[in-house]
């Protein structure tokens, strides 16, 4: 009886891994706006869920700058955090400050079309292999999802 029990919760076990192997290490979507227009509303989206803006990267400016020739379209890195979490996070996991802050992505399609992609904590983090933090990964990547959905 105890082999069968084992064998039926390592299976279960692989099953939920393969899932997660399986999941986008981001969540997207495409605005009919622009690319400036994105960004407002973003930073407005991360703001009604608790996160602030601790950094932004140009992209397109540094790659535009150091690579002759190179013509990449804007392209936005930001940072997004919400301390209360992140402080939760670093008691449990002290080394997770090399994967924070979240980043979403803000790129030009068009004049009028732009798209938003951030990352999928509970893939994105599971490197840790630190199981304590999963609940709290989950929290987050819900709330980052409101604010996908929110744009």
């Amino acid at each position: 009886m105890k082999v069968k029990y084992l064998i039926s919760a390592a299976f279960m076990v692989l099953l939920a891994l393969s899932v997660q192997a399986q999941e986008k290490y981001y969540f997207s979507k495409q605005m009919d706006v622009s690319y400036e227009v994105a960004i407002e509303k973003l930073k407005e989206a991360l703001k009604a869920q608790n996160f602030g803006v601790v950094s932004e990267t140009a992209m397109h400016e540094t790659i535009n700058s150091k690579i002759p020739g190179a013509e990449m379209d804007p392209y936005i890195v930001i940072g997004a955090c919400n301390a209360k979490i992140a402080h939760t996070v670093l008691q449990k996991e002290p080394n997770m400050g090399l994967l924070l802050p979240c980043k979403i992505m803000v790129k030009y399609l068009s004049d009028d079309r732009s798209e938003v992609a951030i990352v999928n904590p509970v893939v994105a983090m599971s490197v840790t292999g630190n199981e304590e933090i999963v609940p709290v990964l989950e929290e987050v990547s819900g709330q980052l999802k409101k604010v996908l959905k929110s744009l």
